[in-house]
């Protein structure tokens, strides 16, 4: 942990332990404070020291910004910040949602801005900050190599479960959004999964998804061997569609749906299982489906992106003398997959990109 979190005061730390257990493992319940006024977010800031420190005097949490900095600095995973970030949603939102917004307008972001953003769309997706909704469509919308760099893994690890988070209730931008075939196929992958976790909830009306679901595939929405078809059926089969399984059926003669990904068979058991068993949640869950329970575990997969500031990148290396008593080698190591992107031809020479080839195993 840095210097910055290591020295935060005794009292921050005694909250750091209860956000953590209360907060963020659900036995409190943080979602879309609607409010942004200065005056009424101290009022809840005050209300959560009191609570935190059971009415006595001198439990201080201190500014937001402190956190928000180190959300973003912090070589190591900063679960502090993180815990406090959530915490004090009403607080930290505004400037999440402004780094957010700047990044969906192409502005270009520092390295620490875009660990701030990587890190705080899922504080704003585990708070259910529903006035997140429409700046996470926009960024979403950016070319695909640009989100290749701004969130990486973050869409398909976990983008379903945070724009189902911060989903404000507009089915239409959500039926939009997965209707553009510009937008990069596995962001409307991701959409759509969360589209299919809202249907299921009652959040979208059943006969509305339906409706759409039909239409993709009438209007053909997805070109051939596009993985949103993938979504799309997932979608019918979960949803227990089976009267638009003779569509899926079609898609599949027609070359529609990406090969290797998923067998007939297995859209047939997930259909029955729907059937069998509507209202178990375990049967979205188990495939990154549903809301952000634990922001802290959803982002513990990130733990490993530690980056070199400025300064480290400048500064020279030592000499390294020992080098000098190694055998020469005959023949130079290279990494082939240094400049592939995942829209990029795989190095295999199989004519797939590779994000659908090497990279998807």
């Amino acid at each position: 942990m840095s210097k910055r979190s290591a020295s935060l005061r005794p009292s921050a730390q005694v909250f750091a332990v209860h956000a953590t257990d209360g907060l963020l493992k659900g036995s409190w319940s943080v979602v879309d404070l609607p409010s942004t006024n200065d005056s009424e977010d101290a009022m809840k800031k005050q209300e959560l020291e009191s609570v935190l420190g059971r009415g006595g005097p001198g439990f201080d949490l201190g500014p937001i910004e402190d956190q928000l900095h180190d959300l973003a600095n912090d070589r190591q995973f900063p679960d502090v910040a993180i815990a406090h970030c959530i915490a004090r949603i009403e607080e930290s939102a505004p400037a999440l949602r402004a780094i957010l917004t700047r990044a969906a307008e192409g502005e270009h972001l520092s390295r620490e801005d875009e660990m701030r953003l990587l890190r705080g769309i899922y504080i704003l997706g585990g708070g259910r900050d529903t006035r997140t909704f429409g700046p996470l469509l926009r960024l979403l919308r950016r070319p695909g190599r640009e989100l290749d760099d701004l969130l990486g893994d973050v869409v398909t690890e976990s983008m379903a479960r945070i724009v189902a988070g911060v989903f404000d209730g507009d089915a239409d931008a959500l039926f939009g959004f997965i209707s553009d075939r510009s937008v990069d196929e596995y962001v409307r992958d991701a959409v759509l999964g969360a589209a299919t976790f809202l249907t299921w909830e009652g959040r979208i009306e059943r006969d509305r998804m339906r409706d759409f679901l039909e239409r993709f595939h009438t209007e053909r929405l997805a070109g051939d061997d596009d993985f949103a078809w993938i979504a799309w059926l997932e979608a019918i089969a979960r949803l227990g569609l089976r009267d638009l399984a003779s569509l899926v059926y079609s898609a599949w003669d027609d070359g529609r749906i990406p090969e290797g990904i998923i067998d007939r068979s297995d859209f047939e058991d997930d259909l029955l299982v729907a059937e069998q068993r509507p209202n178990d949640i375990d049967r979205f869950e188990c495939v990154g489906l549903g809301y952000i329970d634990d922001v802290l575990e959803a982002l513990e997969w990130t733990s490993h992106l530690e980056y070199f500031d400025k300064e480290d990148l400048q500064s020279p290396l030592p000499e390294q003398t020992w080098l000098d008593d190694l055998p020469s080698l005959t023949e130079p190591v290279t990494n082939p997959w240094r400049h592939v992107g995942r829209n990029d031809p795989c190095p295999c020479g199989s004519g797939k990109k590779a994000k659908k080839c090497c990279l998807a195993n």
